[in-house]
């Protein structure tokens, strides 16, 4: 028809694409388009990296599920196996799951709660073995609204950790130690007190991260100045410190204390933009009680 003969003529004349002009995209198709760096993270302009969980083989022991507000660790018992957990995080456990607690040794429990800011007591979680051919099921949650971050020890032995943020671990080849800081300026203006948390062994831990969570890995040399509230762990080759944080009013007004964290690299540095001690700011400010200011430490 002549219709159908001018709307192919109209076609046929269009005129191509310039060359040398760059192919628009829609935002959502660059975002996911982004190399994926470590674990899943995706990185950003500024060096840091949005992370993200790694897809999980089809026979991993364990799968984090639910929303970024408030996650749910789910963890597969074969028999014999355990998992350590803090108190009041589990939500549920199959019916072949049987409970404990201890300290692990007077020391560890020491240590945990006079030193990392955790609890004396652990909780277990472990396959009872009534049935040897079963596989139990176990679910954890973290005690804030918080994401679950997962931790190989075979890749990140000495991870130093933020107070509070540990929940979970696998198996029973890991323990937490800690180590003093170099200077009485770090210990009362870091956020992390005059001991910082340390993980050590080959099994997978799992941290607690509020927010948004965020990965740098610095260069020899390299630093970088965080919030206290904001840092959630680094690996043992980063240096902590302190810079202050400006003058009078910056101190005051702006809410910044005295003093912010610095790290100085070579390693991996994990921050998260709603830590415990941030919600506990925010939520005690909203209900009238203060709140402000960068006081205090914890994750």
């Amino acid at each position: 028809s002549p219709c159908r003969l001018l709307i192919e003529f109209r076609l046929a004349r269009s005129p191509p694409s310039m060359s040398g002009m760059p192919e628009l995209i829609p935002p959502l198709m660059q975002d996911m388009g982004r190399p994926l760096v470590r674990e899943g993270a995706r990185e950003l302009m500024s060096g840091f990296n949005i992370w993200q969980p790694a897809p999980q083989a089809q026979d991993s022991l364990f799968q984090i599920v639910g929303s970024d507000f408030s996650q749910v660790l789910e963890i597969h018992l074969r028999p014999s196996e355990v998992v350590t957990a803090e108190p009041r995080s589990m939500l549920f456990a199959s019916d072949g799951v049987s409970l404990g607690a201890d300290m692990g040794g007077l020391g560890q429990g020491c240590k945990r709660c006079c030193c990392a800011g955790e609890s004396m007591f652990r909780l277990h979680l472990q396959h009872d073995g009534r049935n040897p051919n079963s596989v139990e099921k176990v679910a954890l949650t973290p005690a804030f609204p918080a994401k679950v971050v997962p931790v190989d020890l075979r890749q990140y032995d000495g991870l130093i950790f933020n107070r509070g943020a540990f929940l979970a671990a696998l198996g029973r080849d890991w323990h937490v130690d800690v180590k003093m800081v170099r200077s009485l300026g770090t210990a009362c203006c870091a956020g992390q007190g005059l001991f910082m948390n340390t993980l050590h062994g080959d099994g997978m831990v799992f941290l607690n991260a509020g927010g948004t969570v965020m990965t740098k890995q610095l260069a020899p040399g390299e630093k970088i100045v965080v919030d206290k509230h904001g840092l959630l762990a680094f690996e043992r080759a980063v240096t902590i410190s302190i810079r202050s944080s400006g003058g009078c009013m910056v101190c005051c007004c702006a809410a910044q204390g005295l003093f912010n964290t610095e790290l100085t690299g070579p390693g991996l540095v994990w921050v998260h933009t709603m830590s415990l001690g941030k919600l506990r700011q925010a939520v005690g400010a909203a209900a009238g009680g203060g709140g402000g200011g960068n006081q205090g430490g914890g994750s």
